[in-house]
């Protein structure tokens, strides 16, 4: 959480910073007659709408997880050791539709945004690392949840400059392999949804008379050590760093 923090009080200076220097040069050639509305809830003049597309750049891979594996004893009963799993995920196709709600409008070119979507996949899991299992299915679901600094084209709708540049943090929902493709009822339990912090930026510009952004977002979860194997056994080498993660690049068309 507390590089969260960071970033956006990086975030925010930077765009102070540039906010600043642009009204300097404005000062020396016009005023404008831009006045932000007042009123935080006239969704017309604050509410963006965006259809996203992605394709090939859009990897997720789940966190370690553990599920329980049954060998029986060789005096009889039946034993449950801890076995690995972690998924990843490669899809060929995503699209999602992007709201977005100004919650600051400080000038016509610099915005403090609130942004979410819903993502929707069409790819396929497979095994993160050759010593954990993986879940075996189609698809994913991703929900993010982010504040944003929005400077330049496309920050608000009267802002002036031709070309812009947003970044952002916050949370995403992941869920990968929404259609399960295995026989085995223990693989459900392979890959749960999971939520992470996530960061995001990219370019405004405008493609005739629309504006369009091009984003790169990196989901990142803890380090983990994994300890076993997908059979329940200890690794020959002690133990493995991973973590769940997530990069996309997208493409973003307003539609509002």
């Amino acid at each position: 959480m507390r590089y969260i923090i960071a970033f956006l009080i990086f975030c925010f200076a930077l765009g102070l910073s540039a906010q600043e220097e642009y009204d300097n040069e404005d000062d020396d050639t016009e005023i404008s007659d831009y006045s932000p509305s007042s009123d935080f809830f006239d969704w017309k003049s604050r509410l963006y709408l965006g259809f996203s597309n992605s394709f090939y750049v859009d990897f997720i891979t789940s966190p370690l997880s553990t599920y329980k594996v049954e060998y029986a004893e060789p005096g009889g009963g039946v034993r449950y050791d801890d076995a690995a799993a972690q998924t990843g995920y490669s899809s060929f196709f995503t699209i999602g539709i992007e709201p977005r709600y100004n919650l600051f409008d400080l000038s016509e070119n610099f915005a403090v945004a609130a942004s979410s979507g819903v993502y929707l996949g069409f790819g396929q899991t497979y095994a993160a690392n050759s010593k954990a299992a993986s879940a075996n299915g189609f698809g994913n679901v991703q929900i993010p949840l982010f504040l944003r600094l929005y400077y330049g084209a496309g920050s608000t709708f009267a802002a002036t400059d031709d070309f812009g540049i947003n970044v952002g943090a916050g949370y995403e929902l992941n869920k990968i392999g929404i259609f399960n493709f295995s026989t085995s009822e223990s693989d459900g339990d392979l890959n749960p949804a999971w939520i992470m912090p996530s960061i995001t930026g990219g370019v405004i510009f405008y493609r005739g008379s629309t504006p369009v952004e091009v984003n790169l977002k990196y989901g990142f979860g803890p380090i983990q050590d994994q300890i076993v194997d997908q059979f329940g056994n200890r690794l020959s080498e002690g133990k493995i760093s991973t973590h769940a993660r997530s990069i996309k690049l997208s493409i973003v068309y307003a539609l509002r």
